[in-house]
């Protein structure tokens, strides 16, 4: 017995003795065949990675988030892969390593053999990975932003209660009452142009999804002129396309924003369900209007409330606000009062001559009182004027005559006009240039804060969008038709109210979204330098002559969702630079091939057979 237990120790002491022996010499006798199975996991890895990436570049170019995991595996795959292709080029001088020119080298096999067998189990690691079932979705989705949640309400910044008005803070409160109450569906806002209309709905919506007041919340602008398909998109966006379907969610409490109509908007055109006397179903409304009447008998409110302007007191409390303790200065004091009641209680106009004063000497201050009853015009014309660069005057009337579109269209635009030539080394340099001079014009009062970062950002300068208030931009409009000759189209009107005369002169002519039904065979516009026609009417025809009188043309968007082809007559656009065919289906665009000084082309949202040969040759 004690022989048995005797051999049994030697026996596992020799396991444990000339096993690791074993596995030392195999790591010189192996070498090759270790260097080998190597090689094939970094090529079985590398085709995992292309698959995984390829699906990652799908998610992204749709806008998708990608999950943390995924993006931490393409990166330790990126890291070990380059590790283990150094081993191995590091190995090819072991592979050949003899001693005394016979027996592999131990001294240098083995340590390189050694980190091969290592890493070789950590990329088969990295591929096991990839055949797991997490890598099936690489991406995930975002809720809509309409839908109320715990976060909601943690990146939204919120007016501190001394800083809201008492005559906003009451009717604030009103409104919620209203839209709350079970009995009423449609709640209406209306008052003058500048009385804070929108502002106060931006308000109401944040308290609603601070106190969660409602499930979903969507918020879109109508303006003059509607473009009924992007209110139905910002609608979508914050809904949710699986939310679309409001008679069948009953389950879910909705609120839909409409701020800016200035006429009857058919609900069903955007997608909101509503009976035939246009009374919404399935949700409620909360609307903004400077006229009652289209909120009463047009959109069959169910309340309305008057936005009216502020007294004495709170107007010159917002003025105080922004201004600061100058009001108390000796020199300025005697000026205050006659200053804030020429807003006539406007706050748009208190806010933007506020600004204006703020850092003014007495000079302007004292000209504040020339003027008369709230004519906000001249205070735009004179914050035109004090821009410090003639290029932020032209982009504040680019901005103007191209109303509801993203900072890119802006950029494109711009740069087809030459206005950051000196600052577009890169398109970077030219994008951080458009931002700083986009912000100059918030600062002159001429522009709205962009939306919030929270927002509809979708992490795109495409969709975030260069905000003006409706009656800075009749003005900018009246200042482009006299400095630039611009001729602006209003709806219903097409061109058959511009002379001949009008149309040579022109340098600038926008159509936003207005609704032509026809336009004409020829335009002669030989001094025209920007065209901008964005039409989503499906049976306008673009004849094949349109532009064969506008050689100076630098900027053209053409923005037609009918369009199918590119007109022949675009060969004579000679100094083209920008090119915008955003949301067409293309089939044919040869033609483009002959626009030898474009330098922009913006195809978002378009579809494009097949781009021809000569594009390549374009600078």
């Amino acid at each position: 017995m004690a022989e048995a237990f005797a051999s049994s120790v030697a026996s596992k002491l020799g396991e444990c003795l000339f096993a690791p022996i074993g596995r030392q010499f195999g790591y010189v006798l192996h070498y090759k065949s270790y260097v080998e199975d190597l090689k094939n996991e970094v090529e079985k890895l590398e085709t995992a990675r292309e698959r995984v990436q390829h699906s990652v570049d799908e998610a992204l170019y749709d806008g998708k988030p990608i999950h943390t995991d995924i993006k931490n595996w393409l990166e330790s795959v990126e890291n070990k892969a380059k590790e283990a292709r150094d081993l191995l080029k590091h190995g090819e001088s072991a592979k050949n390593a003899y001693f005394r020119g016979r027996l592999p080298n131990p001294t240098v096999r083995h340590p390189i053999a050694r980190k091969v067998k290592k890493m070789t189990e950590v990329i088969q690691e990295l591929h096991d990975e990839s055949a797991n079932n997490n890598f099936q979705k690489v991406y995930y989705e975002n809720p809509p932003i309409g839908i109320v949640t715990a976060t909601t309400f943690a990146a939204r910044s919120v007016d501190k209660k001394e800083d809201v008005l008492e005559s906003r803070a009451s009717i604030t409160e009103d409104v919620l009452k209203a839209i709350t109450d079970d009995k009423i569906y449609v709640v209406g806002v209306h008052g003058p142009g500048g009385v804070g209309k929108s502002k106060l709905l931006e308000d109401i919506e944040k308290r609603v999804k601070k106190e969660k007041l409602f499930d979903v919340v969507a918020m879109a602008n109508v303006s003059r002129n509607p473009d009924l398909k992007t209110i139905q998109e910002e609608i979508t966006y914050d809904l949710g396309l699986k939310l679309m379907n409001l008679e069948c969610d009953r389950e879910k409490k909705i609120l839909i924003i409409l701020d800016n109509l200035w006429k009857k908007l058919e609900l069903k055109d955007v997608g909101i369900p509503c009976g035939d006397d246009n009374k919404v179903r399935g949700c409620k409304l909360l609307l903004s209007s400077r006229s009652g009447e289209v909120l009463r008998f047009d959109m069959v409110s169910d309340r309305e409330f008057r936005l009216k302007e502020l007294d004495d007191r709170e107007a010159r409390r917002l003025f105080e606000r922004i201004v600061g303790n100058k009001v108390y200065d000796p020199e300025f004091r005697p000026w205050v009062d006659g200053v804030v009641k020429s807003c006539g209680g406007l706050p748009l106009f208190i806010i933007s001559l506020a600004k204006r004063l703020r850092s003014g000497n007495l000079a302007k201050w004292r000209n504040a009182l020339t003027i008369e009853g709230s004519d906000l015009k001249s205070l735009v014309e004179l914050n035109y004027k004090d821009l410090k660069d003639e290029r932020i005057q032209s982009l504040f009337l680019v901005c103007a005559l191209s109303p509801k579109i993203g900072e890119l269209d802006i950029l494109v635009y711009c740069l087809g006009l030459g206005l950051f030539n000196n600052f577009s080394r890169t398109m970077q340099d030219a994008r951080d240039r458009l931002n700083m001079d986009l912000d100059c014009l918030r600062d002159s009062s001429l522009l709205l804060d962009s939306d919030d970062s929270s927002e509809k950002n979708i992490d795109s300068d495409q969709f975030v969008k260069v905000r003006m208030h409706d009656i800075v931009t009749d003005v900018a409009i009246s200042i482009a038709s006299t400095e630039w000759k611009a001729l602006v189209g209003r709806e219903d009107c097409g061109f058959k109210k511009w002379s001949k005369a009008e149309l040579r002169e022109c340098t600038a002519m926008s159509f936003p979204w207005v609704g032509i039904n026809e336009l004409p065979e020829k335009l002669d516009c030989p001094n025209l330098r920007m065209f901008l026609l964005l039409e989503d009417n499906p049976s306008l025809k673009v004849p094949e002559s349109l532009f064969e009188s506008m050689e100076k043309l630098q900027v053209l968007d053409l923005t037609v969702k009918s369009v199918t082809s590119l007109p022949s007559s675009i060969e004579f656009l000679v100094n083209l630079k920008s090119l915008s065919l955003a949301l067409c289906c293309l089939e044919d665009v040869t033609h483009l091939g002959k626009l030898k000084a474009l330098q922009m082309l913006h195809l978002f949202g378009s579809t494009i057979a097949r781009l021809p040969k000569e594009i390549g040759e374009l600078t």
